[in-house]
């Protein structure tokens, strides 16, 4: 007999119950490696090879200042993220309606929530932002959103004072302005309010009501589309915040005089026109002093940031597009805030200033849904 071998010690390696315990979790790993391995190669081989998911903003952008002073604007927005990987949409296989919340300053997103995963996709629109809330109307009813978290306060039925009355009915919801309050109709035709920066229902002014009690309505006339975009977005001139100048005697032509042109639009341009502020018809921003030029030339459109004193460029942004402004509005504050697709197919939220103008992507995300 060899003395050798009869001598040898588990540690010298070759203990027999050591390489029968090895071997039989060799393969179970090998088993559930290489589909790991393969999901994971399928996986990198989508993301990097197909075009970024598509998202198509609603033709509404609720702006307002928020707790901390910090100006912010709300919109609502469709997406279908298939076929890429996003682990917050597995429940709706990539499609569904979102809500989303961007800094104006910096153009940072603040937040990003699901509002349903419904298939058709239910309407969903900001209808104001201010205090702590952002508030949203949708074909199943009012959502109230924490401005800051994105997080949902109440929704539908939830929200306090309304319950059960509530109608599930995207016009049964509006903005009053002058009164700063969201109003909604209940079942028994009552026109109800909400103070922005209150998530509690109550009977509105007699003021209020009767703006609204005609508008308010539970019927969906038309079919909710996302690709919908503003009419009269821009014009090739616009008026000037002040008095209206006076017909000729004569003629009874209005001298074209405290009208704006592109005039500082780039020199290669299709075409250049002036920015609108859809509610006063005037040019967008020339309340705080600016303006805002839309240039196309061939599959880019250039916007521009102009003095009005001096007439000339303080800023400019170009975007690979085939198509232009979708939704303007204006903030107060000082900002022009539009909707734009990009060459992807993506919503671009463009802001504008007195001395700049961003772009941010609206629903981008990573792998993963990141």
């Amino acid at each position: 007999m060899d003395r050798t071998k009869q001598n040898r010690s588990p540690a010298d390696g070759e203990h027999p119950h050591g390489d029968r315990k090895r071997r039989r979790w060799l393969m179970p790993a090998v088993w559930v490696m290489v589909p790991l391995l393969a999901i994971a190669g399928v996986v990198t081989l989508v993301e990097t090879t197909t075009s970024p998911a598509e998202t198509r903003p609603s033709n509404a952008i609720a702006t307002g200042e928020i707790v901390g002073g910090r100006h912010v604007a709300v919109l609502a927005y469709e997406t279908d993220t298939f076929p890429h990987v996003d682990l917050f949409r597995i429940g709706s296989i990539g499609y569904s309606v979102q809500a989303t919340a961007f800094d104006l300053d910096t153009g940072e997103r603040l937040w990003d929530t699901m509002l349903s995963n419904d298939f058709p996709s239910i309407g969903a629109e900001a209808l104001a932002v201010g205090g702590g809330y952002a508030y949203v109307r949708t074909d199943d009813g009012l959502v109230i959103l924490d401005v800051v978290t994105g997080g949902v306060v109440s929704r539908d039925e939830q929200v306090p004072g309304l319950e059960d009355d509530y109608v599930a009915s995207r016009t049964s919801y509006a903005y009053d302005e002058p009164s700063r309050q969201v109003v909604l109709r209940d079942r028994d035709d009552a026109v109800l309010a909400i103070p922005v920066g209150s998530v509690t229902a109550k009977p509105a002014p007699a003021e209020v009501s009767l703006r609204w009690e005609g508008e308010l309505t539970a019927s969906e006339p038309d079919r909710f589309l996302y690709s919908q975009t503003m009419e009269d977005a821009t014009n090739y001139k616009a008026r000037l915040p002040g008095s209206e100048p006076e017909p000729d005697p004569l003629t009874g032509i209005v001298p074209d005089t405290n009208m704006l042109h592109a005039s500082w639009a780039p020199d290669d341009a299709w075409t250049a026109d002036i920015v609108l502020d859809p509610s006063t018809g005037y040019a967008a921003g020339s309340d705080q002093g600016f303006a805002v030029s839309e240039a196309h030339q061939g599959g880019r459109y250039t916007y521009q940031v102009a003095d009005l004193e001096t007439r000339t460029a303080q800023a400019r942004l170009d975007v690979p597009s085939g198509a232009g402004i979708d939704t303007v509005t204006v903030d107060a504050a000082g900002y022009v805030v539009m909707t734009i697709p990009n060459a992807d197919q993506q919503g671009l939220l463009v802001i504008a200033t007195a001395d700049s103008i961003r772009a941010s992507v609206i629903g981008e995300r990573g792998w993963l849904g990141s």
